[in-house]
């Protein structure tokens, strides 16, 4: 496709272009892009298999595509982009939406719904699918790069309204400290963590974080690995932490964002 040729390239720029104002440039013509392919017959099952800084996942249920990929900006931060593609059974056509990374604006974002497009920013590894009540929950396992001090791993809740609009966060994550619309881990960007999904037991698995020692509680730029490892399980439509999971090796439990988008970022 001559298009994943052009994905390519741009994304590439978005990586390397020395500066922000380059950068916005080639996520100016990507954005064009993707618009342009997400309406092509076809496109929902196209593979993409030679498109390595952009993270593209399909619902295991099929009913929608996510476009997701990142700038590193020049002051250590990044912003996040995504567009949810779906098809329209009735009409036989496809259409999306453009989701905007409100990130930097939010406050308490482990508490929060948000809607009309709006969304916390990451970059996608995997999309869980679970039925609850004949409804359909998406649970997204994410990668925010954050800051020059600190890296975060996100699981997010997705569910698609009544007109098949996307909804970020509902209050289905029981931890011990209580219940969460999203979970944010957040971590020194000197370590590398894990999360993923183990469909065997279903169960998210992640680095149970502890603070450096000496470094004072909530102070999450001197938190790292104590080499154990938690969980989340779904059971009766909610996320429950389950702690001390045992982990065996496993591929994708390796601190990295999805395929290459690391070429470029700051360190994790």
């Amino acid at each position: 496709m001559f298009f994943e040729s052009r994905l390519q390239t741009l994304t590439n720029k978005i990586l390397t272009e020395n500066s922000d104002s380059l950068k916005y440039e080639a996520n100016k013509l990507l954005e064009e892009d993707i618009e342009e392919i997400m309406l092509m017959t076809g496109s929902f099952d196209y593979p993409f298999e030679n498109l390595d800084n952009m993270s593209i996942l399909t619902s295991p249920d099929d009913k929608f595509r996510i476009y997701n990929w990142v700038i590193p900006k020049e002051d250590g931060s990044f912003e996040y982009f995504a567009y949810l593609q779906l098809y329209k059974k009735r009409k036989k056509g496809l259409y999306f939406f453009k989701l905007s990374d409100i990130s930097s604006m939010v406050n308490d974002e482990q508490y929060k719904i948000f809607t009309n497009g709006d969304w916390f920013g990451a970059l996608y590894s995997e999309i869980i699918h679970n039925e609850f009540e004949s409804k359909d929950i998406y649970t997204l396992v994410g990668w925010d790069g954050n800051n020059n001090t600190s890296t975060k791993r996100i699981v997010e809740i997705l569910h698609l309204d009544e007109n098949k609009k996307p909804v970020f966060g509902a209050p289905i994550i029981k931890m011990n400290d209580g219940t969460r619309y999203r979970m944010v881990l957040e971590y020194s960007n000197n370590v590398s963590t894990s999360m993923a999904y183990d469909p065997n037991n279903n169960h998210i698995i992640y680095d149970h974080l502890e603070p450096m020692e000496g470094a004072q509680k909530g102070l999450y730029e001197f938190y790292i690995p104590n080499l154990s490892y938690d969980g989340l399980t779904f059971k009766n439509g909610k996320w429950r932490m389950v702690e001390d999971v045992p982990v065996f090796n496993d591929k994708k439990q390796d601190g990295k964002p999805p395929k290459n988008i690391q070429r470029g970022l700051s360190k994790q």
